[in-house]
């Protein structure tokens, strides 16, 4: 086993060692591209042996599906935005096309006109030529015909011949001067009326600028009181705002107060009914009391027991009394309420009134905001109006100074502009070159995209398929491994079944007593080996039956001692020692086979696990090509980028290979991942040849205990018999265990020698893989090498063939060009008459916008008025509600103070009649105190200090007894009935007058209520006032935000026109436009056509400037201009002179008349020329 570690570790050394040099050449982000590859790693490296890992693989594929989906959809994008950009830089290159042709035609037509005006010349040379040379052939002819009178006509001739050279010379000098005269009153009168012009401009603007300086001024210095004002009226605003909160925190406060004084109303009220209540059932009492006493007196007509009867009577007219005197401190307690509730309502007073000058000054604000705002949206309006003035002021200034700069600087302008577009000519000739040729390569890029996306799609189907497959592995693998696992449940269940029935067994043997026959026991050994024999035929697990013969073994060691026994004991114990071997041997034999198994399965997932790192390495080798590709692409690009100053192709090429770079570090964490698989695998065979050790382990162990159980037997046969014949058993038995451990011990070194030999196998196929991999490697490189020769061989034909189409094309073109220029004519003045149209279009647009702004500036102007009106509507209807309320609650009030008043009268009056009642009573005391003493001197009546009522009960029950003054009696009883009956009128007065106050309080109460409620909604309606206050003041920063940029499109727009005006006036029709160049101007606008001739040769591809420059200099040779024809005029008088002068000679004049012919012929003209050169290209 230490050898199969060793080899297993230096295995994994060398496996790591090569999965680093793998590794080290790419980065940890693969997952992108390849996403359905790397799910394969958690299938078979996960040791779980539950369903749930299938269905968190099904999980995870899915996802990786969606992924890899959603990976090609963002390639579809980027290819449709590829297109998209394609597409756009078409028609850049159009557009640019076409403005250059338009260029060319307008170069060309006036070509046209110089070669015409160059032609008429031409023509009236060839016509004084003719006329010369008709001159010299009759002259000829004179000379001829009159020999002899050369002496005589000699004179004459002269003379005519100088009369008539003369008068041509006057005649045509005449015509040229007249047409110069002309001209010159022509330019003299365009001028003047453009000065004058000027001048009035210029006078205009000055007045117009000095008045918005002014009036800017001022604005300024209202825009700056406005400011501070604003602020200051921003800073009441919010103090404002800070009361509108402490106020409507007091009315909270108020409300609560209120609730609090409800609550306590509706305690009184409960009271007073509690009161009444009470006094009507104390009344009741009281005329029950005297009932009784009534009745007891006319029944009774002892003295004691009226003494008695007088004695509780006293004591429950005392009882009454202290009501009474609790109802009146109660009455006491309510008035102190009343008080304090009077003292809360002069507070509210005061709040109310402070809140009314809270809210007056609320409204004295919003009125001055009003008024500001509306100050300030007029004064907006009209710094708006004075700014666009000034604006427009001064750009009309700039426009008449640009023109006169213009005037003067517009030579060495043109000098200047001349040169720079042969430059730029020169430089868009070379780029349009290179971009065509860009074009094409990124055409031919695109078509192996897309060839690549479609190999794509296809192992994307195929990875599909084996995504299938590999799943249908999978839970077919997962069922099997669910069933074993049953099956060794079951099993080791049966075998923990057996321990315990060998268990109880053994207890019961013990127990069992002796009374069985050899018979028997021989009986049951024989079937106990017959049904051994069976199982080990089979190969079954021991049955029940077989272990009650072994247990059964122990009765007869005790029973018998003969030696039959013996032998039988010695061949059951052999034969089921070697029912044991069996058993033993079957069980490792069947866990051996299930462990093979395991290592074949992972054996073949190593191989596959490195069939597709071959594959990933491959992929991986054909990105690095495609890398280096595009890398020569990039350095190709950048080259020409710098020459071109463009980096849109080096963009794309660039993201490709950030692409390509990706998919590679893709494929290399793919690898990494699946060499993680290959050593978590080997690990795992690595287990499985521990858990062999385990189970070799786990049967010596299993032998051990079987020894064991063997000495057992043994001891208890020793203690049963002690006899020598069980001694040898047991040697004979040790002699065969010690065998048996030898056999054991032999097989366990062979299979340990199998393993080993198998771990070299291993070891052998592994080292077989990684030298075929390391030839896949280098045939690869090779391979790679061939591709790439193979591809540059392809893009060096593929370029030849490029540049013989693009001559072909270029041919083309030139040939077509001649054509669209006759119809660019139509098209230049179409296009001249678009902008017109357009600029119109913007002008009535311009001006619709500012209808449409002042427009909103009015109906904002309006919605302030009507605000303002509303505003003041409002503030009438609060003052008189205000006004309506303080009376109404200062008449209330007053009620309420007079009735407080009265009702402290009337306790007051109260009090002085109870004072006169006791003041009564005790004088009644007194005289009934006397008739007591005059009647029963022995009698001794108790003090009655309050209680009438008793006395005059006494009073009477004494008069009834004696019988003496009846009357007086009778006229004292009734005086204090009507007394109380008074009294008890005033009680009840003074109980309705506090009910009529209570109801007063809740009516107050109630009307209070309704004053918060009123304040509230006005608090609400203010609040919602500002709102909209706030919300008018936004819509006014909107309109001014919306103004402002108004103005700035205004400002941008005559820019652009500016810019606009500037680009025509310096383009061709412009220069035309605005300056009608004299005659004598023809060679600088040859100069002009030498240079633009150059420029379109750049730009269409036209023949090379060297052949246009000499064609142009024999043109100029000659075709003179006006402005030669003027230099010329006295050398054809030389040449005159020296032909008259020597009309003698003919030989002279024979070869003058030669130059002159050849001079006379007509050069053929420049488009001519051109087309001849065209075809000869």
């Amino acid at each position: 086993m230490d050898l199969t570690n060793m080899d297993c570790g230096s295995y994994r050394n060398t496996s790591e060692r090569r999965l680093s040099t793998d590794s080290q050449q790419s980065n940890q982000t693969s997952k992108m591209t390849f996403p359905l590859r790397s799910l394969d790693s958690g299938f078979y490296t996960a040791s779980s042996d539950t369903s749930d890992c299938s269905l968190m693989s099904v999980r995870e594929r899915e996802r990786s599906l969606a992924l890899a989906l959603h990976d090609v959809h963002k390639l579809h994008s980027e290819l449709e935005r590829l297109n998209k950009s394609e597409q756009w830089y078409k028609q850049e290159l159009r557009q640019q096309k076409l403005e250059r042709l338009t260029d060319l035609e307008r170069i060309y037509t006036r070509e046209s006109n110089y070669l015409q005006e160059n032609h008429k010349l031409q023509q009236e040379c060839v016509g004084l030529y003719d006329k010369c040379h008709a001159l010299e052939t009759e002259l000829e002819n004179d000379h001829l015909k009159d020999s002899r009178k050369v002496v005589k006509f000699e004179s004459n001739n002269d003379a005519d011949s100088e009369g008539k050279l003369h008068n041509f010379e006057i005649d045509q000098q005449r015509i040229v001067i007249k047409d110069q005269e002309h001209l010159i009153n022509v330019l003299r009168k365009q001028k003047q009326g453009l000065l004058e012009d000027l001048r009035l401009l210029s006078e205009d603007k000055d007045a117009k600028v000095l008045e918005l300086q002014r009036l800017l001024a001022g604005m300024e210095a209202d825009n700056s009181n406005i400011a501070s004002k604003c602020k200051i009226y921003a800073e009441a605003q919010e103090q404002l705002q800070f009361n509108l909160q402490q106020q409507s925190n007091e009315l909270l406060e108020f409300k609560e107060r209120n609730t609090n004084l409800q609550r306590k109303l509706e305690d009184l009220k409960y009271q007073l009914k509690m009161q009444k209540d009470f006094v009507k059932h104390k009344e009741q009492k009281m005329e029950e009391l005297q009932k009784n006493f009534r009745m007891n007196m006319t029944h009774e007509l002892d003295v004691n027991e009226i003494h008695t009867l007088s004695i509780s009577w006293h004591e429950q007219i005392k009882a009454k009394t202290s009501e009474i005197i609790e109802l009146k401190s109660k009455v006491n307690e309510l008035e102190e309420e009343i008080n304090a509730l009077t003292d809360q309502q002069i507070k509210n007073e005061e709040q109310q009134r402070t809140i009314e000058q809270i809210s007056h000054s609320l409204e004295v604000c919003q009125c001055e905001l009003n008024s500001l705002k509306d100050t300030e949206a007029i004064k907006d309006q009209q710094l708006q109006d004075m700014q666009s003035n000034a604006e427009r002021l001064k750009a009309e200034k700039e426009e008449t100074h640009e023109k006169l700069s213009r005037a003067q600087n517009e030579v060495a302008k043109l000098n200047e502009e001349l040169r720079c577009t042969r430059d730029k000519y020169d430089i868009v000739g070379k780029l349009c070159e290179r971009t065509r040729f860009e074009l094409q390569l990124l055409e031919l890029e695109q078509n192996k995209l897309k060839f690549r996306s479609a190999q794509d799609q296809e192992e994307i189907s195929v990875l599909r398929d084996k995504l299938k497959l590999y799943v249908e592995q999978t839970l077919q693998l997962s069922e099997k491994i669910i069933t074993l696992e049953q099956q060794l449940e079951i099993v080791l269940k049966e075998n923990s079944f057996l321990k315990e029935r060998h268990k109880d067994i053994r207890k019961e043997c013990n127990e069992e007593t002796q009374n069985k026959h050899r018979i028997e026991n021989l009986h049951y050994l024989s079937d106990a080996n017959e049904t051994l024999q069976n199982c080990v035929e089979r190969n079954e697990i021991l049955p029940l039956e077989v272990l009650q013969p072994s247990q059964n073994l122990h009765k007869v060691l005790r029973r018998n001692s003969e030696e039959s026994y013996k032998v039988n004991f010695e061949k059951l114990v052999n034969e089921n020692e070697n029912l044991r071997r069996k058993v033993f041997e079957i069980t490792i034999k069947t866990k051996e086979f299930e462990l093979k198994e395991e290592i074949k399965e992972k054996l073949l997932k190593c191989k596959y696990f490195e069939e597709s790192l071959i594959k990933h390495r491959g992929g991986i080798n054909n990105l690095r090509i495609q890398l280096l590709n595009s890398d020569s692409k990039i350095y190709k690009i950048q080259r020409a980028v710098k020459e071109m100053s463009t980096s849109f192709d080096l963009n794309i090429l660039e993201i490709e290979r950030t692409q390509l770079k990706r998919a590679l570090q893709i494929e290399i964490k793919l690898k990494t991942e699946f060499e993680e698989q290959l050593t978590s695998e080997r690990n795992s065979i690595e287990e499985l040849q521990e858990s062999l050790k385990m189970l070799n382990d786990h049967r010596s162990q299993k032998q051990s205990k079987a020894v064991q159980t063997d000495t057992m037997i043994v001891n208890e046969s020793n203690e049963i018999n002690e006899n020598n014949e069980v001694n040898e058993l047991r040697e004979k038995v040790l002699k065969l265990e010690f065998k048996i451990g030898t056999l054991v011990e032999g097989d366990g070194q062979n299979r340990e020698g199998r393993i080993q030999v198998l771990n070299k196998l291993m070891n052998l196929q592994d080292a077989k893989m990684s030298n075929i991999q390391q030839n896949q490697k280098d045939w690869e490189e090779v391979l790679a090498s061939l591709q790439t020769a193979q591809i540059i061989e392809e893009q060096t034909k593929h370029e030849l063939e490029l540049k013989s189409m693009e001559l072909e094309h270029l041919n083309e073109v030139f040939a077509q060009q001649n054509e669209e220029l006759r119809k660019l004519e139509d098209f230049a003045a179409a296009l001249e008459y678009k902008r017109q149209q357009e600029n119109k279009i913007l002008k009535e647009t311009f001006q619709q916008e500012i209808s449409v702004m002042q427009q909103q500036i009015n109906d904002c102007q309006r919605e302030a008025a009507k605000q303002k009106e509303f505003n003041a509507a409002l503030t009438e209807f609060n003052e008189r509600l205000r006004t309506n309320l303080s009376e109404d609650y200062a008449i209330k009030l007053n009620d309420y103070k007079n009735e407080i008043f009265t009702l402290k009268v009337q306790i007051s009056k109260t009090i002085e009649e109870k004072q006169e009642l006791s003041e009564r009573f005790k004088e009644m005391e007194l005289e009934l105190k006397q008739l007591k003493d005059a009647k029963r001197g022995a009698l001794i009546m108790p003090e009655m200090e309050y209680d009438y009522e008793s006395l005059d009960n006494a009073r009477e029950m004494a008069i009834n007894k004696s019988g003496v003054s009846d009357d007086h009696l009778r006229i004292l009883t009734k005086v204090l009935e009507s007394e109380y009956e008074r009294k008890m009128q005033r009680y009840d007065h003074h109980i309705h007058s506090l009910l009529s106050n209570v109801k007063s309080l809740k009516h107050s109460l109630k009307i209070q209520e309704q004053e918060a409620v009123f304040l509230k909604f006005e608090q609400s309606r203010t609040a919602e006032e500002l709102c909209e206050m706030q919300k008018n003041q936004r819509t006014l920063d909107e309109m001014r935000l919306k103004y402002e940029q108004s103005q700035q499109t205004i400002k941008e727009l005559k820019v652009a026109l500016e810019w606009e005006r500037k680009k025509f006036e310096s383009s061709d029709i412009g220069k035309s436009v605005l300056l009608e160049e004299p005659v004598h101007e023809v060679a600088n606008l040859i100069d002009d056509y030498k240079k633009l001739i150059q420029q379109s040769a750049a730009s269409s591809k036209r023949p090379k400037t060297s052949m246009v420059l000499d064609l142009i200099a024999r043109s100029n040779q000659y075709v003179p201009s006006l402005h030669k024809l003027e230099a010329n005029f006295e050398e054809l008088r030389h040449d005159l002179k020296q032909l008259l002068s020597l009309h003698n000679n003919q030989r002279f004049i024979s070869n003058v008349t030669a130059v002159n012919v050849d001079s006379l012929n007509v050069p053929p003209s420049l488009m001519d020329e051109l087309k001849a050169v065209s075809n000869e290209l």
